[in-house]
């Protein structure tokens, strides 16, 4: 019977990227539209609170609009500017507040631009969505 010889394991390699551990040169604060003011949800709160109740199209518009004067500041100083998110991306958005009740609908409902499309369905901010924190 032959006899086997002891295992030898291999060494395990060590990593090969330099700077083990917490980077100290990175950024501790937000950047991008993460540091802005105007983030979609934290736009989406200040406009209820300034207009009371709104649909979805109505606020991604008001969206729209900042987001396109935030560039215009952003050119002047050289930054990059913000991509505007589209319709889809935004409702979806819109749609998730709605779940969280941070916004209810509201009675009001009003007749699409065109006829395919459906009623215009208003909201309004909740108790709950006027405590969170901005």
């Amino acid at each position: 019977m032959r006899q086997q010889s002891p295992r030898i394991r291999k060494a395990r390699k060590g990593p090969t990227r330099k700077g083990i551990g917490p980077d100290p040169n990175r950024i501790a604060t937000a950047w991008g539209r993460g540091a802005s003011e105007y983030r979609p949800g934290l736009f989406t709160k200040q406009y209820f609170v300034e207009h009371g109740e709104g649909c979805c199209a109505d606020v991604y518009y008001a969206l729209s609009q900042e987001i396109e004067r935030m560039n215009k500041e952003r050119i002047e100083i050289g930054e990059k500017t913000f991509r505007r998110p589209n319709y889809s991306s935004f409702s979806r958005y819109f749609h998730w507040f709605a779940i969280l009740e941070l916004i209810e609908r509201t009675d009001r409902r009003e007749p699409a631009i065109y006829d395919f499309l459906k009623k215009r369905v208003f909201y309004k901010l909740t108790a709950k969505g006027a405590s969170e924190e901005a």
